[in-house]
Formats: C-alpha cells, sequence, structure tokens
C-alpha cells in the first residue's frame, strides 16, 4: 500500500469515527438531557457503549469497500454502501442489546443514532471526497498507473481514465506495447519489475488481445510477484459477465456463464416488495389513472387500455396492459416492429404519455398480479423473443427473471428505439448482479431520471 493510499485511508477512519461516535454521543445527549422522560444514570451506560458503536460500523463500512481506493469515485454508490453498512451495525447493535442489554438503553436514542449517524457519515464522506477532489485539482493525492500490453481493452480502459468523472490519475506510462497501438508514453525496461521500480506507480494495468495469450499469462507470472503494488487484469470478455464469479471443480477455474439466479428468501422478498409498492402506488395515482384513462378516450376512438402478448420468466407469456397510445384504424401490419420519431399511427396525447412513460402505469396491475416485476429486463412480444433467441447469444438469459416495469437498461438511456445488443448487456448485467438494494436503486433512478426519455416515441 503506498503512502498516498495510507494517508487518505487514515483520513477517511477518522471521519467516520468522530461520526459514528458523534451521533452515538448526540443521540444520548438528547434523550437523557433534553426529551423529558430520560433516566440520566443510563446515559454512562450509553457513553461506555461508544466504543461497541464505533467497532460495529466501522467493520461494516470496512466489509463494504468503503476504505478501498477506488480510480472513480461515485457519491451514490459511496452513499448507498454507508447506508447499507449503517442498516447492518444497526440490526447488530440491537440483536446484542436484546441479549446483553434488555430495557437498559432508550430505543428512542438508539433512532436518534441511526438518523444522526447517516447524516454524519454522508455528510462527512462527502466533505472528504471534496477536500480529496480539491487536492487532486493542485496535483496533490494522485495515483499513479503503468499501463502493461496493448489492444481493444487497453485502450478502452485508458480512454475511460481520461474522462471527466475521473480525477487525481497520471498514467506514467506503457509497457510491452506494440508500435502503433501505444496510448501512453513506452516505457523501456528488462521486464515488469525494472519498469515498476522505474516509475514506482500505485496501479498496475495489464491488458493483451485475445491473440496474445502467452504473453499475457508472462507478463502475469511477473506481475504476481508485486508486493507494494496494485495489479490488475484486463480479461477478454462480455461486459455482461460483469458479476459472474470464478468456482473451481478439483482446483480447475471455472466461469459459470448461466447460473444468475436468486433463492427462495430473495423472491419472497422481491415479491413482496413488488405486491405491496404496486398496492400502495395504484392507490395513491389513481386520479392520475382515471385522468389519463378520460383523456385517451375522447382523444380518439378505440378502447382505454392496449392489451398485448409479452414474454417473462421462464419464457411464459402473459398479458401486458398500458394506455392506448396509437390509433386503432392504423395497424402496424404483419410484421412485429418498435415505434420510431414521428410515427403517425402515435395520437396526440399519446406522443405525451409515452414520452413521459405514463402509458406504462397500468402495468402496475400486472404487478400486483404476479406476472411482472417492478424492476426487470423489459418484456418483449414472443414471435420478437423467438427472433432474438436464434439472433442473439445469451438473449434467453433475459427470462432468467420477471419481466419489469423499468430496469437497469431502461435507467441508463437504453430504451425504445436503440442499441438492442447495448440493452442486453445491462438486463445481463442486473440479472448477474442482483440484489434488493439494486432494485431500490433502480426504483430510485427511475423517479429520477427514468420516467421523461429522448428515445420514447
Amino acid at each position: 500500500m503506498g503512502h498516498t493510499h495510507k494517508r487518505l485511508l487514515t483520513l477517511r477512519v477518522i471521519v467516520d469515527s468522530i461520526a459514528v461516535v458523534l451521533s452515538w454521543i448526540l443521540a444520548g445527549y438528547i434523550r437523557f438531557y433534553i426529551i423529558p422522560g430520560g433516566w440520566t444514570p443510563s446515559f454512562t451506560l450509553f457513553l461506555q457503549l461508544s466504543i461497541v458503536i464505533w467497532a460495529f460500523n466501522l467493520f461494516f463500512l470496512s466489509r463494504a469497500g468503503l476504505y478501498v481506493e477506488e480510480i472513480e469515485h461515485s457519491w451514490r454508490k459511496e452513499t448507498t454502501k454507508t447506508v447499507s453498512a449503517t442498516f447492518k451495525a444497526l440490526l447488530l447493535l440491537l440483536v446484542v442489546l436484546y441479549f446483553f442489554f434488555a430495557d437498559k438503553v432508550s430505543r428512542i436514542a438508539i433512532a436518534l443514532h441511526f438518523a444522526f449517524a447517516l447524516v454524519f457519515l454522508v455528510s462527512g464522506r462527502t466533505l472528504t471526497s471534496g477536500y480529496i477532489k480539491r487536492c487532486y485539482k493542485k496535483g496533490k493525492y494522485n495515483r499513479k498507473i503503468l499501463l502493461v500490453g496493448f489492444g481493444r481493452k487497453l485502450e478502452a480502459y485508458h480512454n475511460a481514465l481520461n474522462s471527466s468523472e475521473v480525477q487525481g490519475i497520471n498514467v506514467v506510462g506503457q509497457f510491452d506495447g506494440e508500435p502503433g497501438r501505444m496510448v501512453a508514453t513506452a516505457v523501456e525496461a528488462q521486464n515488469l519489475r525494472d519498469a515498476v521500480d522505474q516509475h514506482t506507480p500505485d496501479l498496475v494495468v495489464i491488458g493483451y488481445p485475445p491473440t496474445e495469450h502467452e504473453r499475457q499469462t508472462a507478463m502475469v507470472a511477473q506481475a504476481l510477484d508485486m508486493l507494494n503494488e496494485k495489479v490488475v487484469l484486463l480479461p477478454s470478455i462480455p461486459e455482461s459477465y460483469i458479476g459472474t464469479q470464478i468456482s473451481d471443480f478439483r482446483w480447475i477455474p471455472q466461469l459459470t456463464l448461466n447460473a444468475a439466479d436468486i433463492g427462495l428468501f430473495q423472491r419472497m422478498t422481491k415479491r413482496s416488495f413488488d405486491f405491496i409498492a404496486s398496492l400502495i402506488g395504484i392507490i395513491l395515482l389513481s386520479p392520475i389513472l382515471l385522468l389519463v384513462a378520460f383523456l385517451v378516450r375522447i382523444s380518439s376512438k378505440g378502447p382505454v387500455i392496449y392489451s398485448q402478448k409479452r414474454v417473462t420468466r421462464d419464457e411464459e407469456i402473459f398479458t401486458m396492459y398500458k394506455f392506448r397510445s396509437m390509433r386503432i384504424d392504423m395497424p402496424e401490419g404483419d410484421a412485429a416492429r418498435w415505434t420510431e420519431e414521428d410515427d403517425p399511427r402515435v395520437t396526440k396525447i399519446g406522443k405525451f404519455i409515452r414520452k413521459t412513460s405514463i402509458d406504462e402505469l397500468p402495468q402496475l396491475f400486472n404487478v400486483l398480479g404476479g406476472s411482472m416485476s417492478l424492476v426487470g429486463p423489459r418484456p418483449e412480444r414472443p414471435e420478437l423473443v423467438e427472433r432474438f433467441n436464434t439472433e442473439i447469444p445469451g438473449y434467453r438469459m433475459r427470462h432468467r427473471f420477471k419481466a419489469g416495469v423499468s430496469g437497469w437498461a431502461q435507467v441508463n438511456g437504453w430504451r425504445g428505439n436503440t442499441s438492442l445488443e447495448r440493452r442486453i448487456e445491462f438486463d445481463l448485467f442486473y440479472i448477474r448482479n442482483w440484489s434488493f438494494f439494486f432494485d431500490m436503486k433502480i426504483v430510485l433512478f427511475t423517479f429520477f431520471r427514468g420516467f421523461v426519455n429522448e428515445n420514447a416515441y
């Protein structure tokens, strides 16, 4: 671990420690000295527990990877991990208090601590990240990266490093590259150890084309001797494989390609959330549903609700509901096709509800009935699914999950008349990396940037 990383790690640990302990003490002070009914002697026990609270929170913050130096800082990702770690620490605290400190610690104080801890931790990390970014602009704490090899993956990695979202990076050079395919200054050295000694990088990134397997293997063997530098390998696999785990059979490495699935408890959790959230959504949005139904009815001839056969989990066919947004006197013909920009079949009110995704709201009834989920790959028509299954490798894997009202591809802009291959990449990433918190993230993203989309016609 480099000295720069140690200093930043120490800074983050100190800020988190202050946030956790301060939130605990402040919660106790408010409960026992400000809110009426507090038993003052209990505050002494409260103070004694502060070391336990500190240990619980830092353990889960560390388990969440919040003390690992990342190339790119994401406030949303960091905040999500912080909230998750704080919640887990709270659950462990409740278990410990239940068995060892029954009726001795105020529940009001615990609730106050949880609220304060979230605010202080997120605020502290936001301020710390802001300070580090200012230091990056001054050339302080910059991370040095040595590129090794050549090829498309390494070029894409170098381009990503130069994006506006990545700061504090200094590419010191490229070792073992090929003339005409260099993306950084060539490093002249006898071997990787000499190249590292010359430039003392914090990170070594190795990437070669698939045709250079032996060359890559030899370089990886040299990289295994690196003790103080972090080394990463850019494998020649599709993006959708992210999240796939490497296991072994009698020490033979194996990569299971299509084992993405969730257990019974996770299915129950996902279904329970779908049922409760869709029921609440239908009740709260009922005025909007009635208003849109009225506008659709008077705008053109035809039914208010448009139903269509779609494919969901295990390739089961179900009837999906939408507000009708197209004229019924202009059928699409024999071949199934997506709606295009300025499609003459779309009505005036239909154009608005499609652009804002309001036409999808009746699918809450699909979710309530269990044929769809709030989050999952968007469903396609059976004839399109049959075609894509033969044309696109991996397409059938989308049907390991229920079809969703919203999805990871949609909140990232891949909807409507956009690249089908990119949509599938995002769908498969979601399936391989599913978690309940991932679903919550997509739901939040849907509200903030998923309803209105320039590709929805």
